[in-house]
């Protein structure tokens, strides 16, 4: 039997086989007997190696069967026989060589598995034994039964059926065909160069260490069959399918304008396509009559994807149709129609601050404008109400309100048409705040706590900061604040010029007792907006 493909590997055991073989015929010492040892270790291993491969391909069925059930079912339960077929066919021969060695080595069911290993059987070189239990006496009436040659042959044959039988002659005849010469039981010629029985050719008068290695090379052709017919099957599900080398994500909104109110809706999928085989997309209407698509124009196919452009000269509701015309894996085409709307509306103007929607007074307030229809270089945007505009780029502002501006400001967007004509898009107003009062921290306290002396010392002064939830990170910095403690028997009350401690500040703070307190007080802070606070007092209690 041949087993399709096979590895550089494999070659080179069927060659050593087949010398092997032939020196056997001219009577070589039996120490040759050792390399059958070698080849059949290289089958052995060669069998694992494609039932891993067979594993493997089951994997693939699993997953795509979790995918696509119903796809996949039919060629999953056909793969399901075929391995079945195949794991008991090996398991027989398995079999059949360890009945082999029982029989000429005297073994009994007590022997451990690892004397029915080649390589352990001293009786490698009986010819005897194996020819009666195989063929029988005499060639031409081989013996039958359990366990012999023809009972291998007729299974063989009838594994090479049901293998046939899961594949469909109309459409896998060249798969078949292969099947049906990997697993041919031909005649082999003898040393007078006349054809014998493939039974005999291959067991009688053979020494047991050519029968067991005949034998493993059975399975690997078997394993072979198996995993080429589990691959055939697997690709089969995919036969009538386009072939994709790219996938995407895409979105496909049902509209790109929403009203107020309305609900946004999108498909997003996951789009494959050809990177070397572009489809060709048509577009044009159905004829109301006789339903048959008229083309009206093609589109550029760029990586899969057809380049729609039409221009709009009025407003409302517009439709288009088309056909997208794919080539299967086996040549033909199959069309897909499509049909879609948009909305062509008047432009709307939308102003957004990015913070919030107040803007405050003296520092950057960032806002972003931008009008639906009209590209951000096209827009004039102003403010009123004592405050200015610097642009940063790409719709987006810095807006700085002046200390005397009024309470509220407004942006006015007007858009440039071209042909000096403009067009006033809208206007929006903002109330206009002074940045919140910060508060003072020294450590984690910011009001009553607890800490030693080193440990506010470790922290080299007090900090102003805006509450949590304030959007803005600005700085505010402490400029003074004084210090209040009893001291040596007097209150003492250094002040410093900073937000640091002073070292007659530091003096004190080392020298407080556990359970003393010590107070800083008439704290002031500025911050970016130039407004100066006096931040509330913070008591720590030393511990």
């Amino acid at each position: 039997m041949a087993s399709g493909k096979e590895t550089p590997r494999q070659r080179m055991i069927g060659m050593m086989y087949l010398v092997l073989t032939a020196l056997l015929a001219l009577n070589v010492s039996k120490d040759l007997l050792n390399a059958f040892v070698i080849i059949n270790d290289g089958l052995v291993s060669t069998n694992n190696t494609l039932e891993n491969k067979s594993e493997s391909v089951m994997a693939q069925f699993k997953a795509q069967l979790a995918v696509d059930e119903q796809k996949t079912r039919p060629f999953y339960d056909r793969a399901l026989i075929v391995k079945s077929e195949a794991t008991e066919f090996n398991d027989y021969v398995e079999s059949l060589k360890n009945h082999l060695i029982d029989g000429t080595e005297g073994y009994d069911e007590t022997m451990p598995d690892s004397m029915y290993l080649l390589r352990n059987v001293s009786q490698k070189d009986n010819y005897d034994i194996p020819t009666q239990m195989l063929i029988g006496s005499e060639a031409a009436f081989p013996v039958t039964g359990a366990f012999t040659a023809t009972e291998l042959r007729d299974k063989i044959e009838s594994f090479r059926s049901s293998i046939v039988d899961q594949f469909d002659p109309s459409k896998d005849a060249d798969f078949i065909s292969k099947i049906e010469n990997d697993l041919a039981l031909k005649e082999v010629p003898n040393g007078e160069g006349l054809l014998e029985p493939w039974e005999v050719g291959n067991f009688y008068h053979l020494p047991l260490a050519a029968c067991i290695t005949n034998l493993t090379k059975i399975q690997a052709d078997i394993r072979a069959t198996e995993t080429d017919a589990l691959k055939a099957l697997y690709d089969n599900i995919s036969v009538d399918a386009f072939k994709f080398d790219t996938i995407a994500a895409k979105v496909i909104p049902r509209s790109n304008y929403v009203l107020l109110g309305e609900n946004y809706e999108a498909d997003v999928f996951l789009a494959a396509f050809s990177s070397t085989e572009q489809p060709e997309m048509l577009l044009g209407n159905t004829d109301p009559t006789s339903g048959d698509f008229q083309r009206a124009d093609s589109l550029v196919v760029e990586q899969g994807l057809g380049k729609m452009v039409s221009t709009t000269t009025s407003e409302g509701f517009k439709t288009y149709e088309g056909v997208i015309k794919m080539k299967r894996n086996d040549g033909t085409t199959k069309d897909y129609p499509f049909k879609s709307e948009y909305l062509v509306a008047k432009p709307s103007l939308t102003v957004a601050p990015t913070k919030m929607n107040v803007l405050y007074k003296g520092i950057k307030n960032p806002i972003k404008v931008s009008a639906p229809g009209v590209p951000n270089e096209n827009l004039r945007v102003s403010i009123t109400g004592g405050s200015s505009l610097r642009p940063i780029g790409d719709g987006a502002f810095e807006v700085n309100v002046s200390k005397n501006s009024p309470t509220t400001a407004e942006v006015v967007v007007v858009a440039d048409l071209g042909d000096g004509r403009t067009r006033e898009m809208g206007r929006e107003k903002f109330r206009v705040k002074r940045l919140p009062k910060p508060y003072a921290k020294i450590g984690e306290v910011t009001t009553t706590g607890r800490m030693s002396g080193p440990e506010i010392i470790a922290m080299q002064g007090i900090r102003a900061l805006y509450a949590d939830d304030f959007e803005f990170q600005l700085i505010c910095k402490v400029e003074s604040f004084e210090m209040s403690a009893k001291y040596q028997g007097n209150i003492v009350d250094p002040a410093t010029e900073s937000n640091k401690f002073s070292n007659e500040q530091k003096i004190v703070l080392r020298a407080l007792p556990t359970g003393s307190k010590v107070t800083f007080s008439k704290i002031k802070a500025k911050g970016d907006d130039g407004v100066e606070h006096e931040l509330g007092p913070i008591v720590i209690t030393i511990k």
